[in-house]
């Protein structure tokens, strides 16, 4: 439990200006996602202004932009807000202000606005040559104080933004949060010790409870006086409790974004004759012992990655590209954790590829010939334990193993991945041409047998969805290149992943009111997840299926009907499913197409 009543105690002894904001970033769960992120200063939606090249740029500031892990950087959506790079002149304070001196610089330099460019934040450009100058807010009727330096500034907005993405809600209006409820908020819960927060009308005070935080908004903007974020649900109605707030269970809003969790898998074993309970693999042998792998017979032997070896290759980070139609080695950091293991894995169509993992759980990837992923190849809850490759029938193959306990298998030519769950103290994994795994933990080393036909069977699925030109085809958010991504995860043997992948798919693709270009080419893809063994969101995927052709509200969809109604054969076993919701889910397929006349 945290205590947020504490935070000003907090502010007042933070070790350096970042600390506190990495600290808060950990609390509320948000997670370095690794790789570059993909949003730059130069990248925002900067507004064409004046811009002074003689006016410094606050230390403070440019450190922000250039720490590792920022989550705006990452993700500037969790912000809404614009970041404007470099800083512009964005007002001037009156001759008569409460900020400069007489002959000071009274321009105000802006660094941000606020989503809808109702608010901009900016510093003095008499403070200009501060490392961490004051910060003004432009409420639309002057210019006021907002937070005392920058660094603060930032603190507070991640304080203001961060948790209503990655925790529980509840917001209460006027009526629900009167006076008293007011007046219990102060006695109970100390303030955070900041200047209150301006912002569309808003001046709100935040104030600290255990594991939650409660924001007081006054003035006219102040739709909801009282909002409550936590960590958790019980620390959120805890608190509503304690202000003698009621609501209902549709109020409390969930959070966004979930961090990623670890599994929990019992320490592998692996006799010989075991076996997945899918056909994926079954064990040949297990030889006891910390034998040589290689001494084992037909097994592959595992890469030794340990000590300096992966350290070097990738900690200094050497990784050789291409200069003038030569190679040159070139120093780039691609890791910001110890890393753990390497590989150098072949790439569809010839040419090899350098992956490596580190102890944060992140993969990534370059071609010898070229340059790094910014993106990293995946990222797991647990550090990387070992990494293999192989050319197998089907073509370049890709293993990784985590330390708590899975090992993901990428086929190279179409993207599909398999999860092995094989338990955690795997030291080292190796594959050969015949689809033989040797997988070392501390008991000794297993021969493990892969079936690829059924450790991959979205392969054909992967390879007709990138046939496809998803970018030019319209969803309800835009383009619809997420759809192969989320059909992939919809396919997973993770319940949970495949649930959150179709609930995704359902918002892309579903409009009863306008035609959608995504929708008809998805649903020969969606019928195939249908048809997957131990598919895990059948129910939801076949209401997906019916409602991509439910026109109730007098849009004809002539296109995603035609689809629909061409893949009920495919479906029509679903009749006589055992499951009631998968029967009434069928009919209701059949029924929305019997509806329509085209």
């Amino acid at each position: 439990m945290i205590n947020y009543g504490a935070f000003a105690q907090r502010l007042a002894q933070q070790a350096d200006r970042w600390s506190l904001l990495d600290e808060i970033h950990a609390e509320w769960g948000f997670q370095d996602p690794g790789g570059d992120p993909p949003h730059t200063r130069e990248g925002g939606e900067n507004l064409a202004g004046e811009v002074d090249p003689g006016l410094p740029v606050p230390s403070a500031l440019d450190e922000w932009w250039q720490r590792p892990v920022n989550s705006f950087l990452f993700n500037p959506r969790l912000y809404w807000t614009h970041s404007q790079w470099p800083p512009a002149v964005a007002g001037e304070l009156p001759e008569q202000n409460p900020f400069t001196a007489a002959g000071d610089d009274r321009r105000v330099c802006g660094f941000m606005s606020e989503y809808h460019y109702s608010n901009t934040w900016g510093y003095l450009a008499a403070e200009a040559h501060l490392p961490d100058p004051r910060v003004l807010v432009d409420r639309g009727d002057g210019w006021v104080l907002q937070n005392r330096s920058i660094s603060e500034f930032l603190l507070h907005l991640t304080l203001d933004r961060l948790p209503a993405a990655y925790g529980w809600s509840l917001t209460f209006g006027p009526d629900a949060a009167g006076a008293d409820v007011v007046q219990r908020l102060r006695e109970q819960y100390p303030e955070l010790g900041l200047p209150p927060w301006q912002e569309m009308g808003v001046d709100a005070v935040l104030h600290g409870a255990p594991d939650a935080l409660v924001s007081h908004g006054r003035g006219a903007g102040a739709a909801h006086p009282v909002l409550i974020r936590a960590r958790s649900r019980d620390a959120l109605t805890a608190v509503a409790e304690s202000l003698g707030l009621t609501w209902d269970d549709k109020a409390v809003t969930a959070p966004s974004f979930k961090p990623l969790r670890p599994l929990r898998l019992r320490a592998a074993t692996l006799p010989a004759g075991s076996a997945d309970g899918r056909g994926r693999w079954h064990v040949v042998s297990f030889v006891d012992g910390a034998t040589d792998p290689a001494t084992v017979d037909g097994a592959p032997a595992p890469a030794a990655v340990d000590g300096a070896s992966a350290q070097g290759a990738v900690d200094g980070a050497s990784a050789p590209g291409a200069v003038d139609g030569g190679t040159a080695a070139r120093h780039q950091v691609l890791h910001r954790a110890p890393v753990t293991a390497v590989v150098l894995a072949g790439q569809p169509g010839g040419g090899h590829t350098v992956v490596s993992g580190d102890a944060d759980g992140v993969l990534r990837s370059w071609p010898v010939d070229g340059t790094p992923r910014r993106t990293p190849l995946d990222r797991r809850p647990a550090p990387v334990t070992a990494l293999a490759a192989a050319e197998l029938s089907t073509g370049p193959a890709l293993f990784a193993a985590w330390e708590d306990g899975l090992v993901r298998a990428w086929d190279r030519t179409t993207g599909a991945t398999a999860d092995l769950r094989l338990g955690t103290g795997i030291e080292a994994i190796a594959v050969d041409g015949s689809a033989v795994m040797s997988v070392r933990i501390p008991a000794g080393t297993a021969t493990v047998q892969l079936d690829l036909d059924r450790l991959w069977p979205t392969r054909d699925l992967q390879r007709r969805l990138a046939e496809i030109d998803w970018a030019k085809l319209w969803s309800t958010l835009g383009p619809a290149y997420a759809v192969p991504r989320l059909m992939a995860q919809a396919a997973s043997d993770d319940e949970e992943t495949a649930l959150d992948a179709a609930k995704q798919l359902y918002k892309l693709l579903v409009s009863r009111s306008s035609r959608l270009s995504a929708a008809p080419p998805a649903v020969p893809f969606l019928v195939d997840l249908m048809l997957l063994p131990d598919a895990k969101a059948q129910n939801l995927v076949l209401m997906l299926i019916a409602d991509i052709a439910d026109t109730r509200r007098g849009t004809k969809k002539p296109d995603e009907v035609a689809a629909v109604r061409a893949a009920i054969p495919a479906l029509a076993r679903f009749r006589d499913d055992e499951r009631g919701n998968i029967r009434w889910a069928m009919a209701e397929v059949e029924r929305i197409c019997a509806e329509y006349p085209y």
